[in-house]
């Protein structure tokens, strides 16, 4: 039975010159921070050099170099990363009712419109089932564009339509351009100090053999250091990204694919449910064959939920089977393939999940919403108007604060209360 919320859901969205002035704030606080960095590096390397050392100098080099480049080691998932970018993409290959051109001319069309055109950008195709789009800026310094890219995962492609796309692709190049924290785009400060302080931290170790882990402390505190500063822009800058993407493709479409990504996570969420319920009802089953068994029910594109649940239920079905059979093949499944699950951990997301799929939802058809945008103001009006029921089954519908990104109903709410503005800046 659907209960509504005891207390009104959290609907505020900022506006789009707070955010600006929010994200100018962290940037100079991080510019701040940067400054000490230097001044530890420099101050670090001093003190080093004029301590006696008790190690031969090829092993502070080696471990410089491990502390250094360890802080990289993103690189090695990228190259090895089974992904392409859209120029090598067979001409003739069809994904959903995109190909490779039509892609690329979308790419392009973006960077028009937000006058990107002499920004050279790599966009890769990943063959992955979660809808899902990220983008990456990770430069050694402002202006050394060595790593950056924008990935789109093969479902978000399949399922969303050409404009919509372009929405994903704005947001994606909103990640790469004006709002990348600076901090992510000084990757030679943040290196510098990793090796600095495995040199600090192994002198100050002197010939014990624990020096050899100062390289693995020091990328602890780089990494921190390095990071820490963007944690606190991450939901600010999700909002400004939403709106490069409504600048990119137009309101409208912004607002569509958030529907549609929100009705896409919510059906996967449902299957994933089903997935925790079976390995809690057979604990001998190991959660990694049963998730396997939700991979492969995931299309490419929009979770046809009856077709995906039955596949899902038959996969779960015949690993129960497999598990079952007392042959010597299911002996040794038991014994070696058996997973250390926490069961408290997997019955308390069971139970949180359970617990959203109760509450009682917005009285709105999301399908009559993307199929005539006229009804949006309905839809905006039904979730200021009802704070006590959730769009989505979703946890972050209920409370999004402790989450990387805003729930979809203040995203939604974001985009339409700043549109003006949005339409001014673009």
């Amino acid at each position: 039975m659907e209960s509504v919320l005891p207390k009104p859901r959290r609907l505020v969205t900022p506006t789009r010159t707070a955010l600006l002035q929010s994200f100018q704030a962290n940037e100079s606080r991080s510019m701040l921070w940067l400054g000490l960095e230097l001044v530890a590096i420099f101050g670090g390397l001093a003190w080093w050099a004029a301590q006696p050392h008790q190690i031969p100098g090829w092993q502070f080099l080696l471990l410089f170099a491990c502390a250094f480049f360890g802080l990289f080691d993103f690189i090695v998932t990228q190259h090895f990363a089974n992904r392409k970018r859209l120029e090598d993409i067979r001409p003739d290959a069809k994904l959903g009712i995109h190909t490779r051109d039509s892609l690329i001319a979308a790419v392009r069309r973006v960077q028009q419109r937000l006058g990107l055109t002499g920004q050279r950008i790599p966009v890769y195709l990943a063959p992955e089932k979660d809808v899902n789009a990220f983008a990456m800026r990770l430069e050694l310094l402002p202006g050394w564009h060595l790593f950056n890219s924008v990935q789109l995962n093969r479902s978000i492609v399949h399922l969303l339509d050409e404009k919509e796309l372009e929405a994903v692709i704005g947001h994606e190049l909103g990640h790469v351009f004006p709002y990348s924290p600076i901090a992510s785009r000084c990757m030679l400060v943040h290196a510098l100090l990793s090796g600095v302080l495995a040199l600090v931290i192994a002198q100050v170790l002197g010939d014990n053999d624990i020096r050899w882990g100062a390289p693995s402390l020091a990328l602890g505190a780089a990494r921190w250091v390095a990071f820490s500063t963007w944690v606190t822009q991450i939901r600010l800058v999700e909002f400004l990204c939403d709106d490069y993407g409504a600048r990119a493709a137009g309101l409208i479409p912004a607002l569509t694919t958030e529907i549609k990504l929100g009705i896409e996570h919510e059906a996967r969420n449902a299957l994933l449910a089903r997935v925790l319920e079976a390995k809690l009802r057979h604990t001998g089953v190991p959660i990694a064959q049963l998730l396997q068994e939700y991979e492969d029910a995931m299309p490419f594109g929009s979770v046809q939920s009856d077709q995906a649940r039955a596949q899902l239920e038959q996969g779960i079905q015949r690993r129960l089977t497999e598990h079952d059979e007392t042959s010597l093949k299911g002996f040794f499944q038991f014994t070696f393939k058996s997973d250390n699950t926490d069961q408290d951990a997997l019955k308390e997301s069971l139970a949180e999940m359970t617990t959203v799929s109760r509450i009682a939802k917005i009285p709105v058809s999301l399908p009559d919403v993307i199929n005539d945008p006229r009804l949006i103001p309905d839809l905006v009006h039904l979730i200021e108007a009802h704070p006590d029921h959730v769009l989505f089954h979703l946890e972050a519908e209920l409370d999004d604060r402790h989450s990387t990104h805003p729930s979809t109903s203040r995203r939604i709410l974001y985009l339409w209360r700043n549109q003006a503005a949005i339409a001014n800046a673009a």
